[in-house]
C-alpha cells in the first residue's frame, strides 16, 4: 500500500491510501477524513502496517494570498519512511 499525505495550511494532514490504482481517504466509522497534525502522528498510526511508498503533496494558497496566479500543480515529493 502507498500513502499520499496531503499537507494543507494550519498543520492539517489528510491521508489517502492507494492500493493498485484505487485511492481512498482514510476515514474512521464513516466520518469525514481523519485529520493529523503532523507526519509523526501519521507514522505512529501506520507503524504496524506494510507501507511501500509515501508521497507528500503540499497544497498552499500562498500565491493566491499574495495576489499572484495560483500554481496549477501542488508540490509532490517522495518521503523516506
Amino acid at each position: 500500500m502507498d500513502l499520499i499525505i496531503n499537507s494543507h495550511e494550519g498543520d492539517i494532514y489528510l491521508v489517502n491510501e492507494q492500493q493498485h490504482n484505487s485511492q481512498q481517504a482514510l476515514r474512521e466509522n464513516s466520518y469525514p477524513a481523519v485529520r493529523f497534525s503532523s507526519i509523526s502522528s501519521i507514522k505512529q498510526h501506520y507503524q504496524d502496517q506494510a507501507i511501500d511508498k509515501v508521497w507528500l503533496v503540499q497544497h498552499s494558497a500562498y500565491d493566491e494570498m499574495c495576489g499572484l496566479q495560483s500554481t496549477n500543480q501542488p508540490m509532490k515529493m517522495l518521503l523516506r519512511w
